[in-house]
């Protein structure tokens, strides 16, 4: 559901006394989107459960099965580099690029990256690589002790499905950070977006650039619909207790006055309208909420919808803030 992008430069590998040359990563757009590391987390928690597949860069949001990435594609879609890609491709356009990037290409800073000079200086969304003799593996660093069983993001082989594990990392691995990273708090992108009742594969939930006050590279717009159709963003939260809920869009005159917004609470759903012809390009707030921490889409997730909509709906971002 959303367009990566990626700066290329070529890479290099000094072996020795000779310089050779080592990847040549494919013709990308000039830059990438910025993101926050909880839009990153958040991209790796709906993976969990989908299977290993040699070459994947994709799979279907919160489903827990079905086919998903290897480990290169796993990072490429939660970092959203190198090129414009969808996040969500259920119907499997684009889910296998070549060439694309591949543990040479983090291990050796080739895109839009840079090392950090220890492990103690990863955050969550950080990257550990190690390439050696033609093959290599990258994980997601979540959480924990980097020097000794640190809490990962993977997809680790042929056979396994993506995990959120515990594991030794020998000192192989070394630590990336992705360039362009906000330190926005816990906001979503429409790209980390789930949506149904279409794709942009499918041309439903459209991307659009054509109103001003979007967040981000731009937003997704769904004509008024009889049939289910609806985009949610579900964040990994780091405790318990209430969050603020706001949504983002632009405004039109063709926009819903009645656009569904649905909020998935510890406590039940809470269901609200929202009028998009007005308040467009502002934090819209939807109210306090008692979210359960971690990755829950039943209790802690927002979604709007298109379905019953008397206009054309917007999905931009949405933004949980702990109340203090």
């Amino acid at each position: 559901m959303s367009r990566l992008n990626g700066k290329l430069t070529l890479g290099f590998l000094l072996l020795g006394a000779v310089l050779s040359l080592a990847w040549a990563p494919p013709a990308a757009a000039a830059s990438i989107p910025t993101m926050t590391r909880a839009e990153i987390i958040a991209r790796a928690e709906s993976a969990l459960g989908t299977a290993y597949t040699w070459g994947g860069e994709s799979w279907v949001p919160d489903t827990a099965s079905g086919a998903g990435p290897d480990c290169s594609g796993l990072v490429l879609k939660c970092w959203e580099v190198p090129r414009q890609l969808l996040y969500q491709e259920e119907d499997g356009v684009n889910a296998s690029i070549t060439p694309r990037y591949t543990t040479g290409e983090f291990k050796y800073n080739s895109g839009p990256w840079y090392s950090l000079t220890s492990r103690s200086s990863l955050a969550a969304g950080d990257i550990m690589v190690k390439h050696q003799n033609g093959g290599g593996h990258v994980v997601l660093y979540a959480e924990g002790d980097a020097w000794g069983y640190p809490i990962v993001y993977e997809a680790p082989y042929t056979g396994a499905t993506v995990r959120r594990a515990s594991r030794y990392l020998s000192q192989e691995y070394q630590p990336r950070r992705r360039e362009s990273l906000s330190s926005s708090g816990i906001l979503l992108d429409n790209p980390t977006a789930k949506s149904t009742g279409g794709t942009a594969v499918g041309g439903n939930w459209t991307p659009s650039t054509s109103v001003a006050g979007y967040h981000g590279f731009d937003y997704q717009v769904h004509a008024a619909s009889t049939t289910r159709a609806w985009a949610r963003w579900t964040p990994r939260l780091p405790a318990s207790g209430y969050y603020y809920v706001y949504l983002r869009w632009t405004a039109w005159p063709n926009r819903a006055t009645n656009a569904k917004v649905t909020i998935n609470t510890a406590w039940g759903q809470q269901v609200k309208y929202v009028n998009q012809r007005i308040n467009g390009g502002s934090w819209y707030s939807l109210g306090r909420y008692y979210m359960k921490a971690g990755y829950a889409t039943g209790a802690g997730s927002v979604a709007v919808h298109a379905t019953g909509a008397n206009g054309y709906v917007v999905a931009d971002a949405a933004l949980f803030v702990p109340a203090q």
